[in-house]
């Protein structure tokens, strides 16, 4: 008889989603520190730092994935919970590690670049000019329903071809990023947001925390409304 796999644990989930935000959350910001504040910024800073965020969220998928389904942002597990994907009880669980990885992450940000960190508010998401906090909110709703839409059908949706569920959700990562970038920081993700903004207000610098609600609130009504668009439209008939 062929031995069975047995299923991770509560413990290992937890731990998983804790270092993938941590990988998130260090790896997206540091890149807009180093493009920006370091290597001056330019054309290509923008592709360069959606790319990074997009190849980290794809490393981790394909890392993680077998363990926690590599959820890491609180915007994807409140989303599968409320269309009945996950159970209600994982919820807890979940976003406590991710806000335990980003805060980690907000750690070593605020350690690894104390100066040039600072020009850039450690890399944390932030209205651009001209955008408004309701204007960003709604972006940030935008942003995250197509992020969500993508993850419902590459990952959730059994019928997909299997393999590709981390290049693609990278992908949209580096998509939304590309286009939402300049005007909100292209968050999609609350745990992204606050670890930055715990390293900032470190510093000193407390208005990145001061707009970490645009980056709760929109990702999460986003995130709902683009896993129940995908649930709701695409599920198989009975």
């Amino acid at each position: 008889m062929g031995s069975q796999k047995s299923p991770p644990t509560l413990l290992q989930i937890f731990i998983a989603e804790v270092f993938g935000t941590w990988a998130l959350t260090l790896f997206g910001p540091a890149s807009v520190i180093t493009l920006i504040s370091m290597l001056g910024g330019g054309p290509a800073a923008l592709f360069g730092i959606g790319a990074a965020f997009g190849f980290i969220v794809m490393v981790m998928i394909y890392t993680l994935g077998h363990i926690s389904g590599t959820h890491i942002n609180p915007s994807v597990t409140v989303a599968l919970a409320a269309i009945g994907r996950i159970p209600v009880k994982l919820v807890g669980p979940y976003i406590v590690a991710q806000i335990i990885g980003s805060i980690i992450a907000g750690l070593c940000l605020y350690g690894f670049y104390p100066v040039k960190g600072k020009d850039v508010h450690f890399g944390s998401t932030l209205p651009g000019a001209g955008v408004g906090d309701g204007a960003a909110l709604v972006i940030e709703i935008i942003l995250t329903m197509w992020l969500l839409f993508v993850i419902m059908g590459v990952a959730v949706d059994k019928r997909a071809p299997t393999g590709w569920a981390g290049f693609s959700i990278g992908m949209v990562v580096a998509c939304d990023i590309w286009m939402g970038g300049p005007l909100t920081g292209a968050s999609m993700n609350f745990a992204r947001s606050l670890g930055p903004a715990v390293a900032a207000a470190i510093a000193g610098d407390m208005l990145p925390l001061s707009k970490v609600w645009i980056y709760l609130v929109g990702p999460v009504i986003g995130g709902i409304i683009g896993a129940a668009l995908y649930e709701y439209i695409f599920k198989p008939s009975k």
